[in-house]
C-alpha cells in the first residue's frame, strides 16, 4: 500500500505532482483546488487564505476530520510562514515533514536573518523595522509573505486603509539594482546541496509592482556568484539546522549578491527541475526523517513558468480547451476575481534564455 502524505500550500499542484511521482498518495490542502491537483491527489480540501496565509482554524479542523491511517506526515509550501506557531498545533496531529516552527521564525524575522548575513559577510539591502523619514528608494515588505504582491513602493504619505483588524508585521528595505535570483537547495542539517539557480521576474500592477510573474531554471551565473550562494546555503543550513527542500531569494548585480530572504519550506521552483537520478520530493521527505542516503541529480535542461493573472473578473468557460503546456487549471464555470491567478504556463528548452522566450511567447499566444 502506498504511504499517504498531507501537503498544504496556497497552490500545491507542483508538490502534489512530485509526491505522486515519488509513489505517495496525497491529501492536498490548498486555496484553489485546481483541476490538475484534483486529478493527481487522493483528496483535495480547499482552505481559505487571507493576506497570503492559511486560515489556521480551518486548516486544523480539516486535519482533525481526516482519516490519517498510514499517513507519514504533513509537508508544506507557502501559507504558513507568518504564523509558525501553527506548525506546533499541526504537530499534535501529524509529524512535520519539513523545518520546525523555530527555524521558520528565525528565517522569516528580517533582523534575525540579516544578523546571520552580517555574521557571514553576506551583503543585503539596507533593512529597518521603523519607517524611514526619507521614503524615496525604499520598499515596504510583509514578514512571512510570499509571491511579491505584499511588496509596496514606499510613498511619502500613508495610503494604507484604516486599521480594520490585525495588521501584518512589516519592515522596510532599500531598493537594490540587479536581477532577482532564487536558489533551490536540499538541506540535511549539516550538509546542503544546491539544486539550481533561477531567474525570477515580475508581473506588475500599479498597486503591486513586484507581484511574482514567473521564473526559469538553470540560469547562467558567474562562478563567483555561484560560489558565494553555495557557501551561504551551506552555512545557514548548518547554523539553522535546515532540513528538506528550501530556497533563498537574492539580487545579483554583476558579481555582487544581495540576500533578500530565506524560504524554509517547499518552493514552487522545484517544479522547474527534473531529476535524472532520484526524486526531489522523495529526497525532501528522506532528509526530513533523517534517511537521506543519496543526493538527487537533476537534468541540465531549463524549464520556465509564467503565471497568468485575471486583469478583470473572469468566468472560466465550461468547454475551455486548455493547451497541454498549461497547468494549475481552474474549475470550469468558476469565477476568477480580478488580480487572482488564472493558470500557469510552462515551457522547456536547452537554455534558460530560450525557455524564458518560449514561455513568454506561449503566454502571449494564450
Amino acid at each position: 500500500m502506498n504511504k499517504t502524505i498531507v501537503i498544504a500550500a496556497i497552490s500545491s499542484r507542483v508538490y502534489v505532482q512530485a509526491a505522486v511521482a515519488a509513489g505517495f498518495e496525497v491529501i492536498a490542502l490548498d486555496a484553489f483546488a485546481d483541476v490538475d491537483t484534483q486529478l493527481l491527489a487522493k483528496k483535495v480540501i480547499q482552505i481559505d487564505v487571507s493576506n497570503g496565509q492559511f486560515d489556521s482554524e480551518q486548516l486544523l479542523a480539516a486535519l482533525r476530520l481526516l482519516k490519517l491511517k498510514n499517513c507519514i506526515g504533513f509537508a508544506y509550501g507557502a501559507g504558513i510562514e507568518a504564523q509558525p506557531d501553527l506548525l506546533n498545533k499541526v504537530e499534535l496531529i501529524l509529524p512535520i515533514i519539513g523545518n520546525n516552527s523555530v527555524a521558520i521564525a528565525k528565517c522569516k524575522q528580517p533582523l534575525s536573518i540579516f544578523a546571520l548575513c552580517d555574521l557571514f559577510a553576506m551583503p543585503y539591502p539596507k533593512t529597518v523595522v521603523e519607517k524611514p523619514n526619507a521614503t524615496l528608494g525604499w520598499l515596504q515588505k510583509t514578514v512571512g509573505a510570499s509571491g511579491g504582491e505584499h511588496i509596496k513602493t514606499l510613498l511619502p504619505i500613508n495610503l494604507e486603509p484604516l486599521d480594520v483588524g490585525l495588521k501584518p508585521q512589516v519592515y522596510y528595505q532599500q531598493k537594490q539594482a540587479g536581477t532577482p535570483i532564487s536558489c533551490l537547495f536540499l538541506a540535511a542539517g549539516n550538509n546542503a546541496q544546491v539544486i539550481g539557480f533561477n531567474e525570477q521576474w515580475c508581473s506588475p500592477t500599479f498597486l503591486s509592482p513586484y507581484r511574482f510573474g514567473g521564473a526559469v531554471s538553470q540560469v547562467v551565473l558567474s562562478e563567483i556568484v555561484q560560489s558565494k550562494l553555495t557557501a551561504f546555503v551551506e552555512i545557514i543550513t548548518q547554523k539553522l539546522g535546515l532540513i528538506g527542500l528550501n530556497s533563498c531569494d537574492c539580487i545579483v548585480h554583476n558579481d555582487d549578491v544581495f540576500m533578500l530572504e530565506i524560504n524554509p519550506r517547499l518552493s514552487m521552483s522545484m517544479g522547474l527541475y527534473e531529476a535524472k537520478r532520484g526524486n526531489l520530493f522523495a529526497a525532501h521527505v528522506a532528509s526530513c526523517i533523517a534517511q537521506l542516503t543519496e543526493w538527487p541529480v537533476v537534468a541540465r535542461q531549463s524549464r520556465a513558468m509564467q503565471i497568468i493573472y485575471a486583469n478583470q473578473t473572469a468566468k472560466v468557460p465550461l468547454d475551455m480547451d486548455w493547451p497541454e503546456w498549461v497547468c494549475d487549471i481552474p474549475q470550469p464555470n468558476s469565477v476568477i476575481p480580478m488580480g487572482m491567478p488564472i493558470c500557469s504556463v510552462i515551457a522547456g528548452a536547452r537554455t534558460a534564455k530560450l525557455a524564458k522566450q518560449k514561455v513568454l511567447q506561449r503566454t502571449a499566444d494564450l
